[in-house]
């Protein structure tokens, strides 16, 4: 039974990735999605004024529509992804732009840790939610980033599970901000702070019209 329900994982997560890789070259043509994107990258932005040229980690980067935007004031930019065909379009997006300080790489952190690598702010927005364990990937990010290093996270505020109506990968529908905030302090980090990043109207399953709150939480880890 184990081994079944091991197999049966191994083939939900492939379905997952496969549904994003389909949808990774009409990702950006979504206009809600693209003024998401700009508005987390604002947001982390002005974050970044007392960090010049900073390294970045963009974890579920997607095809970057919130770190490209910051790319020119960084050193270096590692977008990683499990969806292979998000990460070409990324990849595309950056040579197009010029920036050849952006790197893309498969990669799950929740199997598997990075190795050899640090960051001095690692962005992680609307990751969140697909992940189940929340935890250890908080632990992988505060291991990746060097002391004093900023991580900054935006997801959706709880809802009541209607902001997606392709379920597929969803593990949370949404968060409590005081909750996410314990999870930071429990793996080490200080310095906390939430704030509104966003809010998206769209309809839920039944065409009704919902608003949506996106949070942006940073901390800082230790000296």
């Amino acid at each position: 039974m184990l081994l079944a329900a091991n197999v049966s994982i191994k083939a939900k997560g492939h379905l997952v990735m496969s549904h994003f890789d389909a949808r990774a070259k009409t990702w950006d043509e979504d206009s809600r999605r693209v003024a998401l994107g700009a508005a987390i990258a604002l947001a982390v932005g002005t974050k970044l004024s007392e960090r010049p040229r900073p390294r970045l980690l963009d974890y579920g980067c997607g095809t970057g529509l919130c770190s490209l935007p910051l790319a020119g004031r960084c050193a270096s930019v590692l977008g990683v992804d499990s969806s292979v065909e998000m990460l070409a379009q990324l990849a595309t997006k950056a040579r197009a732009s010029g920036f050849t300080h952006v790197a893309t790489r498969q990669h799950d952190l929740t199997k598997e840790p990075l190795t050899g690598l640090e960051f001095d702010v690692i962005l992680c927005a609307m990751t969140l939610h697909h992940v189940r364990e929340i935890a250890p990937l908080l632990k992988c990010f505060y291991d990746l980033l060097v002391p004093s290093g900023l991580l900054a996270l935006a997801d959706l505020d709880e809802e009541d599970g209607s902001f997606h109506q392709d379920t597929r990968g969803v593990e949370h529908h949404g968060f409590r901000r005081g909750w996410v905030q314990q999870q930071l302090q429990a793996v080490g980090f200080t310095e906390t702070n939430f704030k509104t990043a966003y809010e998206m109207e769209k309809p839920d399953a039944t065409g009704t019209s919902r608003r949506y709150s996106i949070f942006l939480a940073t901390a800082q880890s230790a000296m």
